[in-house]
């Protein structure tokens, strides 16, 4: 008697060799340059170089990669139109209030949907790569457990311990929740469903003859780039390459793959398109720090050699309209992202 086949091949969304380096790499590599080069990492912080190639080019750009997908994607723009105009406007209303109202308020909240939109991405990408997979609901309840639990524990840990080390925007944005004597239910759950995960993958493998590996990478990559980044190491600079990394290319990497699926996309993914893809978005991020390091931060004149001069603003209400409206594109990408991979089919992609 032969052994069963495969009942399908592994889900990648088009092209395996280009997702593997764009969106599953992105998490794995950086945690083995960390691991090997430990010396290194573990002695330095974020120079004005590793903030160019990590903040500059990766963080603030892929936020305004957005706009490849949304604003200037005229279908999706003409169909959307009155949703894309309206989060930005009310963004920046809810920005403006709550800086005036508290500074210190305004930052949390921020930084708290950014971790939620973070945690959201791993769990997005997790589901992209389990679509072709008959599961029940129970194997779908664990795959839901198991990546939250990859990202919520590290962060729990976090809120336990790290406040002072690590901070995501700015010092004190995370509650801070020392003496609560919970690390050893956190880590016995955390450990808990981890072995569940396994055993349920080694069962559904073995009932379906495939083992789904991008999905499983997701899986090992959040792990591991989440736990080394926050609870293994409490380096500035070390936390902030695996945080940018596994979560800017990877989204990057998404929006050209459903760039180049839309036969009738207004802008092309080719090899010029690319070129135009990540000049666009670097100078929309070098410009956007610029405004910040102009009036607000003056931290990196190296980088910034304009209006040296300029005292930071100081006006409560000037500030308030600055810095929500530099945020604002960041909040945008945050909100949009709840709905950005949620539109019904569309009828010019195959995602």
């Amino acid at each position: 008697m032969t052994s069963a086949q495969p009942t399908s091949r592994q889900p990648w969304l088009g092209n395996a060799s280009r997702e593997t380096w764009l969106i599953l790499a992105p998490s794995l590599l950086p945690v083995a340059a960390v691991l090997i080069f430990q010396k290194y990492f573990t002695q330095h912080e974020v120079t004005s170089l590793w903030w160019i190639v990590l903040v500059l080019c990766i963080d603030v750009s892929h936020v305004y990669s957005t706009l490849f997908r949304l604003y200037w994607d005229r279908p999706t723009f003409r169909q959307y139109k009155k949703m894309l105009i309206v989060i930005p406007v009310v963004a920046f209303i809810a920005g403006a209030a709550l800086h005036f109202y508290n500074a210190g308020i305004f930052w949390r909240v921020l930084a708290y949907i950014a971790v939620y939109h973070f945690i959201r991405q791993q769990y997005g990408f997790m589901r992209l790569y389990s679509r072709q997979e008959k599961a029940g609901t129970w194997i779908r309840l664990i795959d839901s457990a198991a990546i939250y639990n990859a990202t919520v524990y590290p962060l729990l840990y976090w809120h336990l311990h790290l406040t002072q080390q690590l901070n995501w925007f700015v010092k004190g944005d995370f509650i801070p929740l020392p003496g609560l004597p919970i690390d050893p239910i956190l880590t016995a759950i955390f450990a808990a469903i981890i072995i569940l995960y396994c055993i349920k993958e080694v069962v559904v493998s073995y009932r379906n003859r495939l083992f789904n590996i991008p999905k499983n990478m997701i899986m090992a990559g959040t792990y591991l780039s989440w736990y080394v980044g926050i609870i293994t190491f409490q380096g500035d600079l070390i936390f902030t390459l695996l945080n940018v990394v596994a979560h800017g290319i990877p989204y990057m990497g998404l929006i050209w793959i459903h760039g180049e699926k839309k036969a009738a996309s207004t802008f092309s993914f080719g090899i010029k398109g690319i070129a135009m893809f990540v000049v666009v978005l670097l100078v929309l991020a070098y410009t956007e720090e610029t405004f910040w390091d102009v009036f607000v931060w003056k931290d990196h004149p190296d980088i910034f050699p304009f209006f040296t001069q300029q005292a930071p603003l100081e006006s409560p209400v000037l500030l308030s309209i600055i810095v929500p409206l530099l945020v604002l594109p960041q909040l945008t990408h945050y909100v949009l992202d709840g709905f950005i991979w949620r539109f019904s089919k569309d009828k010019h992609a195959n995602i």
